[in-house]
């Protein structure tokens, strides 16, 4: 049961519904695939609709010669936001008109040799393809974000491994062509871009190394003017840092650089504290198209995939657990804001787990920022959960969130392009300025803070009972963008 009381309104619905939650990994000596997602299936009462959430992605990858040709395959299906300002909380089933359907795929056949001293080159293709949906057809949101995404990459790569005594050497040459198409009311528009990258680290020590990276970016784009232009995407970019593994508890990578007009940092860090708790964090500076995320969001876990599978294979013993965790992570990340348009973002992510006895806790922060161009979004958030076991039959669990988002816009752009601020030109009555006027007072700063607490009884080996209640409430200066939102949930769950 769900209530919903922005300013003046009020909105409660019932909802019955079946959740399914899994992950798993099948591999024979030619193929290793691994999937993982959620689907919630439910029924408005109050609305007499049966809606369907989906958080689901899948990967594999197809030996056809050893140590030689290589197919990877890749995809995804969700419910995302249109927008950062939608409406963000635990119950999947709010603000539906405010959701969008993202699904998207990609193909990459390769050739991959690795030689005895450890050296390697490579010769990827990848084409992917991202497109929209949205069964609301009422919704402003089929007009602007039912659009498609298609990108094909051309990737070489040459790794020396051991050839050099304490160098590494890796040399990229990259090339992408992206086509965003199909809008009903924004224009199609392509963007190339070709680079040459060569990244290098010396071994001072056994335990630290210096690392560096130098390349070359050249960008052609048909896309809108007020978007970024290709001046501040082209250029020379090099980024200078180094390398640590002080113990077996610790590795970190840090660098500084320059690339798309702006200085930034681009490091990772893993800290075991002890057996039982773990922190990470990572920084990048980053540039993304919507096709060309999807198509490079699994690439890490992939590798970490087949050396997992290769690992097992040689007689050695694993945990799985680990590589499924790695593609959950992966998998809620996709729960993001649809935008409109070329970005470049700079990302901050920590993260802390630890198990302590019968309680299990997880802390995470974020920082996201985006330069559309004609627009600028920023995005600081924070969860923190935790999970007890009161008994052998019972646990209770609850975690909190907090997600504030700034976002200005250019009044120029919006009555140059008003479609971009997802406003319709072609509306009966349509007064630019008027709409743009409001656009820009409608933009600023909004916090939302949310929580819920639940409780879990295991009724018979693998059924479980379970209730939880859940708040979220939404703080802004705009008094339209505030709302608050109670839900109470209860159900059955079956483990299998």
């Amino acid at each position: 049961y769900s209530r919903r009381a922005p300013d003046g309104f009020r909105d409660d619905e019932f909802a019955a519904g079946v959740a399914a939650n899994g992950s798993a990994i099948y591999s024979t000596n030619r193929f290793t695939g691994i999937i993982d997602g959620s689907l919630d299936v439910s029924y408005l009462t109050d609305q007499a609709e049966l809606v369907a959430n989906q958080d689901i992605g899948a990967v594999g990858t197809a030996t056809i010669a050893d140590n030689l040709f290589y197919v990877d395959l890749g995809a995804s299906t969700s419910r995302q936001l249109a927008g950062e300002n939608a409406r963000f909380s635990h119950n999947v089933n709010a603000g539906r008109n405010q959701r969008v359907n993202v699904h998207d795929f990609a193909v990459s056949p390769y050739l991959n040799r690795r030689f005895g001293d450890g050296s390697a080159v490579e010769l990827r293709y990848r084409f992917a393809q991202a497109f929209i949906a949205n069964n609301n057809t009422t919704n402003l949101n089929q007009a602007i974000f039912d659009r498609n995404s298609r990108t094909q990459e051309v990737v070489a790569t040459y790794d020396s491994g051991n050839v050099f005594d304490r160098l590494d050497v890796t040399l990229t040459a990259y090339g992408n062509k992206t086509r965003d198409y199909g809008s009903q009311l924004l224009q199609d528009y392509e963007y190339e871009r070709g680079t040459l990258q060569g990244d290098l680290q010396f071994a001072v020590t056994d335990r630290f190394a210096l690392a560096g990276t130098i390349g070359y970016d050249e960008v052609d784009t048909t896309a809108p003017a007020t978007f970024l232009s290709e001046d501040a995407l082209t250029g020379v970019f090099w980024s200078a840092g180094f390398r640590a593994t002080p113990g077996r508890k610790t590795d970190i990578l840090l660098k500084y650089g320059r690339r798309y007009d702006d200085d930034f940092i681009n490091g990772t860090l893993r800290y075991d504290v002890t057996n039982r708790i773990r922190f990470t964090a990572n920084a990048a500076r980053t540039f993304q198209t919507r096709a060309l995320s999807s198509a490079t969001q699994y690439q890490a876990l992939q590798r970490r995939t087949l050396d997992f599978v290769d690992s097992l294979r040689s007689g050695n013993t694993g945990d799985a657990s680990g590589i499924i965790d790695a593609l959950t992570r992966v998998s809620r990340q996709r729960f993001g804001a649809q935008q409109i348009g070329l970005g470049v973002s700079n990302d901050v992510n920590a993260g802390l787990a630890g198990v302590f006895g019968r309680t299990t806790l997880q802390a995470s922060a974020h920082y996201h920022d985006t330069d559309y161009g004609f627009r600028q979004v920023e995005t600081i958030g924070g969860v923190f959960g935790a999970q007890r076991a009161l008994s052998r039959r019972m646990s209770a669990y609850t975690n909190v969130f907090y997600r504030r988002v700034d976002s200005t816009a250019d009044l120029a752009s919006c009555l140059a392009d008003p479609a971009l601020f997802y406003l319709d030109p072609t509306a009966p009555g349509f007064d630019v300025n008027q709409s743009c006027d409001a656009i820009v007072g409608f933009q600023g700063r909004t916090s939302t803070v949310g929580g819920r607490i639940g409780v879990s009884y295991r009724v018979y080996q693998n059924v479980s009972a379970f209730g939880e209640y859940s708040h979220t409430e939404r703080f802004s200066q705009n008094q339209n963008l505030e709302y608050g939102e109670n839900t109470v949930t209860a159900g059955l769950q079956l483990d299998f």
